[in-house]
Order: C-alpha cells, then structure tokens, then sequence
C-alpha cells in the first residue's frame, strides 16, 4: 500500500445534508424560464454524447477528487443532469458519496434511481438562489448546458454554485466549441438550425441570445471569479464519422440523433423543408468522412479557495489505485 496525499476539501457533513437535499426535493410548478421538454431521441442523444466524451476524457471527470470520492463522503451536484447517465456512472464507481442531480426537465429525470446514493430533483438553475446551504457540496458538474441556458444568466449561476460549494470544494465545467473543424454544407447547415433553436430558448422579455460565437465562454467567466483559484483547461478534438473508431462513431450518432430529435420542430418552425433537411442529413453523412469532420472541446476544472486544514493522508490506496476500506 503507497500512502497519497490530497488537497482535501472542507470537512463534510454529508449524510446530514444529502437526506436534507431528498426532503427538499423540488416538485412545485414555476411560470418562469424552461427549455423545452426532451424527447426520447433527446435522451438516447445525451446517452451517446456521454459514452463518447467518458472515451475521449479518459474518464468521467478531470477534477483532482478520485481518493476523496473514493474514501466516501463527499457530496456532488450534477448541473443539467438530464436522464442521470454521468450521475448514475459516478454513483455506481463511488458508492460512499453522495450524488445530487438536478434539471428543468422533470420528464427527462429517472422515475427512480437505482443506487441509493442519488437524489434526482426538479430544479431549474435559473430560478436563484438554489435551494441548498452555504458550503454544501465537495463537486460541482456540469457539462453541455451552454446551448440551454440564455448567455446573460451564467455570471449570477456561477456565483450562485460557488456560493453552494465548501471551501476547498472543485467546480467542473465541460463544454463544446461552437465551431466544428472541416465541417461540410451539410453540417453547416445542421449546426445553424441547431443554434437557431437554442436561442429560441431565451425566456420571454430576456435579451436576445447571441449565437454561440458570439457567447462569452464559461472559462472567462471563472477566471473573473475571485473566489476560485488554481483554474486548469483541458482541450481534445473528437471525430465525428466511422473514421475515428469509437468516438468517431457515437459522435456521429449523437448527431443523427440531434437531427431526430428536432427535425418536427424545425420543419414546423419552417427554417428547412423535409425535402431540404434529408439532403442536408444524407450529405452530413459523406462529408464527415470524407472531410474528416472534428468537433472540440474544453473541460475546465477550479477549486474554491479558503480551506486551511490539514492535508488528509490516504494509506489505503494500492499500487494499482484500488482503494480498500478500512475495517
């Protein structure tokens, strides 16, 4: 056994503030800003989004947290959840913490969680402040929500999750780039009708969102937060087609599962006739391998300053990182 010492988060209180959490389950119905609700090719999309990105990360999460999660304990906030695939991944390999997942959509959450370390609830991020304690969570996740959530709102939700984060605690953010490499008309064209429909997102009366180029990423956005510290990005460029093997192939299913998902409601908003949309499918489907089409991405990893305990020391951790529980 190697003895591992970690940068540790403040000292939890988890089992106290997880059952907390469950009894604060939000089920009330809000008038304010939602998405619209996913739809079965929706979820089968994030399914293989998640695969995909869970390949080309190595893993399901960058942040430094492995032993603590391990070890048991921590509490981890999942941010647009969805259907819980990361959620129930994470809950599954570190079965002594606790896993929290929120999202606007009810109809997209798990009817019932089949680990006892999770707790799904209907919360919209927008609605602020969140109904959590100060200094509650160990984790905070969140992945592909920029297209979601209207640009002007993620100053005051990242504040708003720093303020719900103990000191020491980790915030993780995974995005897409709005711009994908060598991509061809066809692609073009499914990319525009996929940001047009995000900004339809935009709650009424709210400022117009601007299109993704245009959007102030979330890696500045942290960076001007003076409560976080030691902010690390990590970039990886993913194909999307047959061509790039596993990643190639999900990411090329996430795609025709975007355009599955959404194809009535574009057709009904009359930005592309049917005619029009299966030509732009069938020459996506050519010219991402013909053009070798590459989507990128960044993971962006901060911690919370103001822990000044002791660093905890894990003698329990072997030379091939298995951790065993002590008795």
């Amino acid at each position: 056994m190697v003895s591992k010492a970690l940068k540790p988060v403040a000292p939890s209180t988890s089992r106290t503030s997880y059952f907390i959490s469950k009894l604060l389950s939000s089920t009330k119905d809000t008038k304010s800003y939602r998405p619209a609700p996913n739809s079965i090719e929706d979820i089968e999309r994030d399914g293989v989004r998640h695969n995909a990105l869970k390949l080309a990360f190595k893993g399901d999460f960058k942040a430094p947290l492995q032993r603590q999660l391990q070890a048991g304990g921590c509490e981890v906030l999942d941010i647009g959840c969805g259907s819980g695939f990361w959620t129930s991944d994470m809950a599954t390999k570190y079965k002594l913490s606790y896993f929290t997942g929120i999202d606007a959509d009810k109809s997209a959450l798990p009817s019932k969680s089949r680990s006892k370390n999770i707790v799904y609830q209907r919360i919209d991020i927008t609605e602020l402040p969140l109904p959590y304690q100060d200094n509650q969570f160990d984790f905070v996740f969140i992945r592909s929500m920029t297209d979601f959530v209207p640009d002007e709102y993620w100053d005051k939700i990242l504040n708003e999750l720093v303020r719900v984060m103990k000191k020491g605690a980790y915030l993780e953010c995974t995005e897409a780039y709005a711009d994908l490499i060598d991509a061809g008309p066809g692609m073009k064209t499914i990319m525009k009708l996929v940001n047009t429909s995000s900004r339809s997102y935009s709650p009424p009366g709210s400022p117009t969102t601007p299109s993704p180029s245009q959007q102030n990423p979330l890696p500045n956005r942290i960076a001007s937060i003076s409560q976080l510290m030691e902010m690390r990005i990590e970039h990886t460029h993913t194909p999307v087609g047959k061509f790039g093997d596993a990643v190639g192939s999900l990411l090329a299913e996430y795609w025709e599962k975007t355009v599955q998902g959404s194809r009535q409601k574009w057709i009904r908003q009359k930005l592309i006739t049917e005619k029009e949309l299966d030509t732009a499918v069938e020459d996506m489907r050519k010219e991402n391998e013909t053009h070798k089409t590459y989507m990128s991405w960044y993971s962006v990893v901060a911690q919370k300053k103001g822990y000044k305990g002791p660093v905890i020391q894990f003698e329990d951790v072997d030379a091939d990182n298995n951790y065993h529980i002590l008795r």
